[in-house]
């Protein structure tokens, strides 16, 4: 049992892995113009030739803060040297994250994402810190946190501020921009598995005698934002109920699996789902099937 938990995990890891779009160093940094949890508008734009560590962030991610703390030190010795810390939030209350940084001690600038920034760098969980030149491209990204990186992150600060900077890239497309060169059935698919990954990556803790890490609610993130793109995709509904069903959401996750059967009457997926909830699927011409 333990051996198939680990194996599931390191499979779903490698997926996650992967950056969305397949985003590596040298390439130009996706560029974004973002509000602030005070309501400033931050665009990377305006801060050509500067060093700039973008940290994707959360307040329930567990090494965030300490990531955050260093970054606030790095700020203060390269701060004078061109260096701009940005820390990007991910689809949380501004407030709450205002309050979070300032409780660290933060001071730098704590913008606020729903998401498309995220993708647009591959972002598939946090922290996540990325480290762009003076000519706007990626020099380094950290995913996760550990103490066995700090000294690795300030390396890279460091190299980064010492190089010049001339000949400033252009930013590569924003998320918006860049997404609408693919299909959207090929993105909203990319969340439907990331979703899955994350739920899989959840049970296999549980199984283990873990906690899910927080796994599955970032998968119930990556199948709602897989439902804006196509709302009428019958997995996506069916996995978000999968997905609530794990966080003991029990109504919502029958309003997902009928939702499905809205949209395909014969899936036999979603029905059994439904009977195993206590719920009767409702039949072809809309009435719930009779109990024998």
């Amino acid at each position: 049992m333990m051996r198939r938990c680990i194996w599931a995990v390191a499979l779903a890891l490698a997926i996650l892995a992967a950056p969305a779009w397949g985003l590596q160093k040298g390439d130009p940094a996706p560029k974004f113009s973002l509000v602030s949890a005070d309501g400033e508008v931050v665009s990377l734009a305006d801060l050509a030739g500067k060093v700039i560590a973008v940290s994707f962030w959360a307040t329930w991610g567990k090494h965030c803060e300490e990531q955050m703390k260093q970054l606030q030190d790095l700020s203060k010795e390269f701060g004078d040297e061109g260096l701009v810390v940005l820390a990007i939030n991910e689809r949380e209350d501004g407030d709450k994250a205002l309050e979070f940084a300032k409780r660290i001690g933060v001071t730098y600038r704590v913008l606020l994402d729903e998401g498309a920034t995220a993708r647009a760098f591959g972002v598939n969980g946090v922290p996540d810190l990325w480290v762009i030149g003076r000519k706007g491209a990626i020099r380094d990204r950290f995913i996760g946190y550990a103490p066995t990186l700090e000294k690795a992150i300030r390396d890279a600060v460091r190299a980064a501020v010492a190089a010049p900077a001339a000949g400033v890239e252009p930013a590569r497309a924003t998320a918006d921009e860049g997404a609408a060169m693919i299909p959207a059935s090929l993105r909203a698919y990319a969340h439907l598995q990331l979703g899955a990954a994350h739920l899989n990556i959840g049970d296999a803790f549980v199984k283990a005698g873990y906690r899910d890490a927080g796994h599955f609610d970032q998968a119930l993130r990556e199948l709602r934002s897989g439902l804006v793109i196509d709302p009428k995709n019958v997995d996506l509904h069916i996995w978000s109920g999968l997905a609530l069903e794990r966080k003991n959401e029990r109504a919502a996750a029958v309003r997902e699996y009928q939702a499905a059967l809205e949209l395909d009457p014969k899936n036999v997926y979603a029905q059994d789902c439904l009977r195993r909830l206590g719920v009767p699927p409702a039949t072809g011409d809309g009435e719930p099937e009779a109990e024998e």
